[in-house]
């Protein structure tokens, strides 16, 4: 008897979730809201869309307008389940979290919304919210990253404001044009960080930019600062050349990382015990006044600017007449070596000079640039005999005393012996002279009456117009290749989604490994690990957390096969029941395990 009761109980309660989820089937609710309503230019804001309902398979994801003046940079999501018992009945809803993310390009009043999808032939819409955006204060900021949907208060946006921030540090804010100044960025952290890479590297409008160290890892240093002990990390070091004179504003350099939070609780095969809080940290304005450069040049000043010395060099000193000497003018010193046009060669000098070919060398250290440029000529004394060659010139300014100045390289004395053939004037020739040279000119193929036909001209062929092609496509190569890369380093989705096969792969390696080495409980965990993280990539999720039940959500939002579905949660299933009874494991089926494994990815690649 008491059997008979639970089974009726048992079969009220399924009764009452069906008829919960039939009832809940029509009610889908949209709701908009954003993180803050007022933003500076250049800040992200997170425009949040909350969709409930009971199932969401009919629910379509929603689709949200970008306003003229903003840009949507990326969007994430994610699903929680909630199930209430209110007097004896059942009721469950599921809500999905769409966050998009928009960077406000200019200052005004802006319209976010409404969002809208659609349900069973219908469309639902959502609010609108509205969004002040303001001037940039210049100030440094620190904000939740925008893959993160979480919003912070502003006590604890504060408190990571005191422990980690982003210093722009100018070695001068009066400069003149043309003029070196370096900046260096540095980041300053009380925090454990992971995952630091840039969210945004200023273009420098308005200056020519040398790059003279750019970090490719942390190497963290201790320093003090207001009497509080700070890790900090150099990130950049630019030497900037103004080519304007003004008022110029540097753009800000953002920094996306992750802190360490503290300590959570770790699922079976959870193997990072830490609580991460994803944030985007951004340097403060920097204004640099550049001053024009004053009036009276000299003659010949081509623009170079800094402080700046020269020689010069001929081989051999001794030559016929009609020989090519081999005359080297080197400039060195410290400033924008680009700038820097020919010399000013010598006048009346008695030497034919023919075009320089030039070369650059710099020399980086610290946040100043420096090194050398080479102009390489070829000269013909025109006349025998003790020949001098006058110095060549250089007007440049130096800044640092803000006056012009020229440099000038020293005389070079020169053997020049009477030549075999001495040059003469071509206006000098005679009529016999002519002729001579006439006799000493043979025609080409002169016994030839008709010359063969080579067929078509060479624009004629199709070849030639193919050819054409090549570097029209080497160059939109070029353009899309840099466009992937930028997109890797500043869309954290993507670049998961397209290392997630590879990391796969990797995993899958060690895997076998282990399989061959015997150990079956590092196999299993490094399967277990191997399939979670391809997902949490491809879905833009931490791995941490994700279980059999769990995982099973995620792949039913975004459209996979039950069957596929069924499969990834029975290999999380023996993964999990290794870990209790490892003596009852064969070989065979370990390595069917494997097998299925790579196949659930490969359909996985194909589904999300």
């Amino acid at each position: 008897m008491r059997g008979r009761e639970i089974w009726i109980f048992l079969c009220g309660v399924l009764f009452a979730l069906l008829w919960a989820q039939g009832a809940d089937a029509q009610d889908v609710t949209v709701q908009a809201s954003v993180d803050r309503a007022r933003v500076e230019v250049g800040d992200l804001i997170q425009f949040t869309v909350e969709v409930a309902a009971a199932q969401m398979g009919s629910v379509s994801a929603p689709q949200v307008p970008t306003p003229d003046g903003m840009q949507l940079t990326g969007s994430t999501s994610s699903t929680s389940m909630s199930v209430s018992i209110v007097n004896g009945a059942m009721t469950t809803k599921r809500t999905t979290a769409y966050v998009f993310s928009f960077r406000a390009q200019r200052a005004g009043t802006y319209v976010l919304g409404p969002a809208q999808l659609a349900h069973e032939g219908k469309t639902i819409r959502s609010d609108q919210v509205r969004v002040e955006v303001v001037k940039r204060s210049g100030r440094p900021q620190t904000r939740p990253a925008p893959s993160t949907g979480r919003s912070m208060g502003r006590s604890e946006i504060r408190e990571i404001e005191q422990n980690l921030f982003l210093q722009a540090i100018p070695e001068k804010r009066v400069v003149y044009v043309g003029e070196q100044v370096g900046v260096t960025y540095k980041l300053f952290t009380r925090y454990d960080l992971r995952n630091v890479q840039y969210g945004h590297v200023p273009t420098f409008t308005g200056f020519w930019a040398e790059t003279v160290f750019d970090a490719q890892r942390l190497n963290m240093q201790r320093e003090v600062v207001g009497g509080r002990a700070f890790n900090t990390a150099l990130l950049k070091r630019l030497a900037l050349f103004p080519t304007t004179a003004g008022k110029h504003t540097l753009e800000q350099l953002e920094v996306n990382c992750e802190i360490v939070a503290g300590r959570r609780s770790r699922g079976l095969f959870d193997f990072d015990p830490f609580d991460t809080q994803q944030v985007t940290v951004r340097s403060g304005d920097i204004e640099i006044e550049v001053k024009p450069l004053p009036a009276g040049a000299p003659k010949g000043f081509g623009g170079a600017v800094g402080q700046f010395e020269m020689r010069a060099e001929a081989i051999p000193d001794k030559v016929k007449a009609g020989d090519p000497v081999a005359v080297k003018v080197v400039v060195q010193g410290a400033g924008n070596l680009h700038a820097i046009d020919e010399p000013i060669r010598p006048e009346r000098s008695g030497f034919k000079f023919y075009d320089p070919k030039t070369n650059l060398e710099t020399r980086k250290q610290g946040t100043r640039i420096s090194g050398q440029k080479t102009f390489e000529y070829v000269a013909i004394p025109q006349k025998a005999g003790q020949v001098i060659l006058p110095p060549f010139t250089l007007a440049y300014f130096d800044p640092g005393q803000g006056r012009y100045k020229t440099v000038r390289t020293k005389s070079i004395a020169l053997h020049v012996t009477p030549g075999e053939l001495a040059p003469q004037p071509v206006d000098g020739l005679r009529g016999e002279e002519v002729r001579a040279l006439g006799s000493d000119i043979r025609y080409i193929k002169p016994d030839r009456i008709h010359l063969a036909d080579q067929g078509l001209l060479l624009y004629q062929r199709s070849g030639f117009w193919l050819l054409q092609l090549v570097p029209i496509l080497g160059v939109v190569g070029a353009y899309a290749y840099r466009r992937h890369r930028v997109r890797l380093e500043g869309d954290v989705a993507y670049a998961r989604r397209r290392r997630s096969r590879s990391e796969a792969q990797r995993r899958l390696g060690k895997a076998k490994g282990l399989l061959e080495a015997g150990d079956s409980a590092g196999f299993y965990g490094e399967v277990h690990r191997s399939l979670s993280q391809f997902v949490a990539d491809r879905t833009n999720r931490s791995a941490a957390g994700l279980t059999a039940d769990h995982i099973g959500a995620v792949l039913v939002e975004h459209g996979v096969d039950e069957q596929v579905i069924t499969s990834v949660q029975d290999v999380f299933g023996q993964c999990d029941q290794a870990r209790f009874a490892p003596g009852q494991i064969s070989e065979e089926q370990m390595q069917a395990l494997f097998a299925q494994t790579e196949d659930l990815i490969g359909a996985l690649e194909r589904c999300i």
